[in-house]
This record gives structure tokens, sequence and C-alpha cells, in this order.
């Protein structure tokens, strides 16, 4: 998703990366897929279990950048 680039990040808690660790640790969760969308602050803004379409991923995505 190119337009989110630089405003937006995406992180793959189904890997091996070590580079993901510490955000697992941080927003453990149960289910998958489970996505988890953080706030600029650092804190929990929206979670969601089960897919998304596109059009509602865009849609949240949309909505926390323009907090």
């Amino acid at each position: 998703m190119p337009e989110y680039e630089g405003r937006v990040v995406f992180v793959d808690a189904v890997t091996t990366e070590p580079s993901a660790q510490a955000v697992i640790d941080r927003y453990p969760t149960q289910y998958i897929p489970t996505s988890v969308f953080i706030g600029a602050d650092g804190g929990v803004a929206d979670t969601v279990v089960g897919l998304l379409s596109e059009a509602d991923l865009r849609a949240r995505l949309d909505a926390l950048i323009a907090e």
C-alpha cells in the first residue's frame, strides 16, 4: 500500500524476523488473523479479529492517520 508509506508501519507478526519480536511482545494476539492498529502515541487504537477487506483496512488506516 504505497499511499501509506511513511505514515503507517505494517508488521507481520507471523514471522521469525527478530525485528518483529518487540511488537509481538508488546501487542500479543491469540487469533490469526488479528489486526492491531497502534496510534502515534503507542496505544492500541483498535483491534480486529478476523479478515479485513481492503476497503475496511483502508478506512481504518485513513481514520487512524486523521487523528
